[in-house]
């Protein structure tokens, strides 16, 4: 009582979050049974502490029944049973609490000791009117209980065996009560909404079918309640419910006759509803669930179901779009049920659809009308209703796989045509032609390439809009839908580039940003034709460069990258290095400045992501035909490069940047890069050292995967020394910082500590900083980020699971030799000595840090470790019980009664640890060792579920719902 009352009126939310997690905690234990029943009988208690009973109830039927000896459990069911008479009045908060009780512990118990559940709970509280809405409750939640509640523990055959006896067996009779009872008189509103919302639970179970409603008189009276205002919204769930059940349209044919009969006088209503958007939403939802139900059956009997068809193109265009939305689905259902008759049975079966789509092409497209007055949108009203637009360019779509995308995109260039003919330059109003413009945006991906009808009448008109930033925007991005077009269209080249050229001059940024995307695409689609313009980009190129924002200079140097990809493989280098230089020109001149300020140092990165998206674009094509004298332009573009690092690696972007360069660079040069890789290590290792920028680690990283199996001397000691360096870093920056606050530095290290464990182990597992490498990679293992979790753990199953682990034992090593697995090939295979090197060390760093690892490992298991990376766990514990099991089997008893409880109860804890000793002893193989750690990341998953109820429905949110 204390607790609740701290949970519920103290101010202090500390004090509140202690007591509900106290709550919480005792709702765990065997005496809250005891408690909750005392609390819930106590009539004269405010409702807190009741309702908190209550819930407690349903909580520990879920999660602690085997608490509750098998001879007791028939008791429990009577005090249930007693305590809900006791609140047939109310509150009902209380009645769903106690319901939900119920239908848990039914599902729970067998037979012989709950035989009659429903028509028990009938006779029991049927008879009563007062009672009849806690019986309502009852039936309405049993449904939802027993289907959606997964976290109760039974067994597969018993689950089915007391779903089919709770409901299956029992729903002819909650029909039966149900028709009754609407049937009676002197009904509420409040009872009839209960009669319906409990048939809607039945029908949504799938226990009660459409034909067998249908038999009934709740079948008409569902429709009856439509014109009640206090009934509207429950009679439409349930009569969408009941035309969902009747999907399995041959089975349910005479059904969905009587359906149609009550739907065509809705028509009426719909179109009498006016500004009622509420009743406006509730009859569109049931013509929209009428039309998806039987989509593929309109063509067929069309008679009966062009009706439902046309009061949904009502639906569609009504002012709301929150309304206007909902028919999107059943008008891409609709398209592709016509285009199948189409091919089957020729134009002529669904000539009747085709004015239809017209109307709904205009239709879509008058909605795409941005408002007269720009400030009658908010900011995110705008936001939305952009992001919005794009829904409704899925069903111009539709349109166009009915009536093809050259009559769809010839309606909305006569829409633009007719727009600028009837207006004057006064009176235009830009939003008119800019909806149609946007509509031929949205259809790009359904025209026709080779198409010389009506595309060419569209890229020949865009270039004459009225000079208007809004439908230059629109313009130049119908421009990026048929680049393709243009490809199949060369003569349109100059046109369009000049057009797009005009548009990246332009002062209005989102402008300029839809010339980037043009440009873009033109250069992907039509690259070929656009090398002999080479002249005229490079010229452009240069001319833009101080001009636009770095997102648009990022997309305009991928778009020529594009042009020099498709260019002959002796002639692409040269093109590169000539649209390269004016970008390393900008980064020389800018480490020129005596003091440059931040905006200069931005600038140098916006050059080095062009250099770095274009080599992206460009690399794997040019890098194959390389010559060997470009090993000194890449010296010549690393020496600028380093320069940069040099005077500036200490800014974040810098590195950033400059890192995604040189592993682009790496990409094209390849072995050409080998003289530039010793001054490159160097300079990685200083910057990181000054730095602690996570970007160096990083290409250190890519290093190791370009050149680590290199034999060079020289290389092999540029590489190690870097190495070490990054490690003594790391050490340091361990001492003095928390693992989480250097997450991203953990992230690239432990990638590039993988690396080099792949390419070059010796220089890993042979470092006198290796217990150092193995000590960062468990910190990794604490982090919350499952990316970086995932590569620890592929590290550290790298190393406990290594091949050199199969070595025999020296008297002074820790471990026993692991059984053969994975034998390498011949070719790279380290040498037997290297081989026992690393065996050494290996069970050296285990014998250290096993207890940590162990210790990690199933901390993480048990609490935060993502289901993803589970199996590995598995796997890594599994192999090191099996090279360290003396060591696992004194380490692992501390380490499990440590495991917080929250997460793992005792009992389990004590079920874990006998099943592990008694696998690690060698009573059962090794394989059992995966069933206790499945077995126990189970129980741990079930605590979670039980949190996670809490938080859901726990002591603090209950009462606010």
């Amino acid at each position: 009582m204390q607790a609740l009352n701290t949970l519920y009126t103290d101010p202090n939310n500390q004090a509140k979050a202690s007591a509900n997690a106290w709550l919480q905690n005792f709702q765990q234990t065997s005496e809250a049974w005891q408690t909750a029943n005392s609390l819930l009988l106590a009539s004269e208690l405010p409702i807190e502490p009741r309702l908190f009973a209550a819930q407690t109830f349903r909580s520990k039927i879920t999660f602690d029944l085997e608490q509750v000896p098998s001879e007791q459990r028939i008791s429990l069911r009577d005090t249930l049973l007693t305590a809900l008479s006791a609140y047939a009045s109310g509150p009902r908060v209380i009645q769903t609490q106690l319901s939900l009780a119920l239908s848990g512990l039914a599902l729970q118990l067998d037979e012989s000791e709950w035989p009659t559940v429903v028509p028990g709970m009938i006779e029991r509280f049927g008879s009563s009117p007062e009672a009849v809405p806690v019986l309502l409750e009852f039936l309405t939640v049993l449904p939802e209980e027993v289907i959606t509640n997964h976290r109760i523990p039974i067994d597969n055959d018993f689950y089915n065996a007391r779903c089919h006896f709770l409901l299956s067996a029992a729903a002819s009779e909650v029909l039966k009560l149900l028709s009754m009872y609407v049937q009676a008189s002197g009904l509420t509103s409040q009872i009839q909404n209960g009669i319906f919302q409990c048939l809607r639970s039945w029908l949504k179970s799938g226990e009660v079918s459409a034909g067998q409603m249908a038999e009934t008189p709740l079948f008409d009276l569902s429709f009856d309640a439509l014109a009640s205002d206090e009934l509207f919204d429950v009679a439409t769930d349930v009569v969408c419910d009941l035309i969902n059940e009747t999907q399995e349209v041959e089975e349910n044919m005479q059904v969905i006759q009587r359906v149609l009969a009550r739907l065509h006088p809705l028509r009426q209503e719909l179109s009498s509803a006016g500004d009622d958007e509420d009743k406006v939403r509730g009859l569109c939802r049931i013509f929209v669930q009428a039309g998806e139900a039987y989509h593929r059956i309109i063509v067929r009997h069309q008679n009966e179901l062009f009706p439902i068809v046309e009061a949904i193109a009502e639906c569609t265009a009504y002012h709301d779009l929150d309304i206007v939305q909902i028919t999107f689905r059943f008008w891409y259902l609709l398209s592709g049920a016509l285009s199948y008759a189409r091919d089957q049975s020729g134009s002529a079966e669904i000539a009747r659809f085709y004015p239809l789509y017209e109307r709904l092409l205009e239709v879509i497209i008058r909605h795409l009308r941005f408002p007269d007055d720009p400030d009658a949108l908010t900011g995110q009203e705008r936001d939305d209703f952009r992001s919005f637009r794009h829904f409704m360019g899925d069903t111009l779509k539709d349109c166009c796989h009915v009536l093809g995308s050259r009559q769809c995109l010839s309606r909305s260039l006569g829409i633009i045509q007719a727009t600028i003919s009837q207006s004057t330059p006064q009176t235009l109003k830009w939003q008119d032609v800019e909806a149609p413009l946007f509509s031929m945006r949205a259809m790009g991906a359904e025209a026709d390439p080779r198409d010389d009808e009506i595309l060419p009448q569209i890229m020949n008109i865009i270039p004459t809009l009225p000079d208007h930033p809004k439908l230059k925007y629109a313009g130049l991005l119908v421009i990026s839908r048929y680049t393709e077009w243009i490809d199949n269209h060369p003569e349109q080249i100059p046109a369009q580039l000049s057009y797009i050229s005009a548009g990246l001059g332009e002062a209005e940024k989102d402008v300029a940003a839809a010339a980037a995307q043009a440009m873009n695409f033109l250069c992907q689609d039509c690259y070929r034709h656009l090398v002999t313009y080479l002249p005229q980009l490079y010229e452009f190129f240069r001319s833009v460069n101080d001009k636009l924002g770095p997102d648009d200079l990022v997309s305009i140097s991928e778009a020529i990258a594009y042009v020099i990809a498709g260019m002959q493989p002796n002639e692409a280098p040269q093109a590169l290095m000539q649209f390269a230089q004016p970008l390393l020109e900008s980064l020389s001149q800018i480490l020129a400045l005596e003091n440059p300020g931040k905006d200069q140092l931005r600038r140098a990165a916006d050059r080095m992501e062009q250099l770095e998206k274009m080599l992206a674009v460009v690399g794997p094509e040019v890098a194959r035909s390389l010559p060997q004298a470009c090993s000194k332009t890449c010296d010549e573009a690393y020496s600028v490069v380093d320069r940069v690092l040099a005077s500036h690696g200490h800014h974040y972007f810098i590195s950033e940047r400059a890192c995604g360069l040189l592993r682009r660079g790496l990409q094209l040069f390849g072995q050409l890069a080998a003289s530039t890789l010793v001054p490159l290590l160097e300079r990685l290792a200083s910057c990181f050292e000054q730095t602690g920028n996570p970007g160096y680690v990083w290409i250190v990283g890519k290093c190791f995967d370009a050149f680590g199996r290199d034999s060079s001397m020289a290389t092999g000691a540029a590489l190690r020394g870097a190495f070490e360096r990054i490690n003594a870093k790391v050490t340091q920056l361990m001492e003095n910082t928390m693992p989480a606050e250097m997450g991203d530095v953990l992230d690239d290290y432990i990638n590039t500590c993988l690396t080099v464990l792949h390419s070059a182990p010796s220089i890993l597992l042979l470092s006198p900083q290796f217990a150092q490498v193995f000590r960062a990679a468990l910190a990794a293992l604490t982090l919350l980020k499952t990316e970086t979790v995932s590569t620890a753990l592929d590290f550290v199953l790298g190393v406990v699971g290594h091949d050199a682990l199969m070595m025999p034992v020296t008297g002074s090593q820790p471990g026993t030799p692991l059984a053969a697995a994975n034998a390498q090939g011949s070719d790279g295979t380290p040498s037997m000595d290297d081989m026992t090197s690393f065996a050494a060390a290996i069970r050296h760093v285990v014998g250290q840090q096993g207890f940590q690892l162990a210790s990690v490992l199933l901390n993480g298991l048990v609490t935060q470790f993502s289901p993803d990376v589970v199996p590995v766990v598995n796997t890594t514990l599994k192999v090191i019980s099996s090279g360290f099991a003396q060591e696992m089997a004194a380490w692992v008893p501390g380490i499990v009664e440590q495991l917080p409880t929250s997460y793992v109860p005792e009992k389990d804890k004590e079920a874990f640890l006998k099943r592990y000793l008694r696998a690690i002893g060698g009573v059962k193989s090794l394989e059992e060792i995966t069933q206790c750690l499945r077995g126990l990341f189970a129980a741990s998953r079930q605590a979670r579920e039980r949190s996670r109820a809490n938080r859901e429905g726990g002591p603090a949110g209950l009462l606010d719902r």
